[in-house]
């Protein structure tokens, strides 16, 4: 699921990374853990190093206000960067209080 994408007003992906061994856990039952879902945030100029977080990195980055483990962040992308996280985060929430 797409967070933020490119575009003329955006140089950030944000998105819910899954894999295909993903895809099959959750169709065998046996979804991963919460803390280890994965949102990927990259930046235009940064893209090539593919930068993802794990839930728990991602509630880190949120409770201590400190992005600056993000590849290209400034300040003038926080709110869209603490948006999408936190959209992120209540997502994975939900999916996973589905499941129990």
């Amino acid at each position: 699921m797409a967070y933020a994408r490119y575009g003329p007003d955006s140089d950030w992906y944000v998105f819910w990374e899954t894999t295909k061994a993903d895809s099959d856990a959750a169709t065998a039952a046996h979804p991963q853990p919460k803390w280890a879902e994965v949102l990927a945030i990259w930046h235009a100029d940064h893209r090539a190093s593919a930068p993802s977080f794990t839930y728990t990195q991602v509630r880190e980055m949120m409770a201590t206000s400190d992005l600056s483990s993000i590849p290209g962040f400034d300040e003038g992308s926080r709110k869209l960067l603490n948006a999408c996280m936190a959209e992120f985060i209540h997502d994975v929430d939900s999916e996973h209080d589905q499941v129990a």
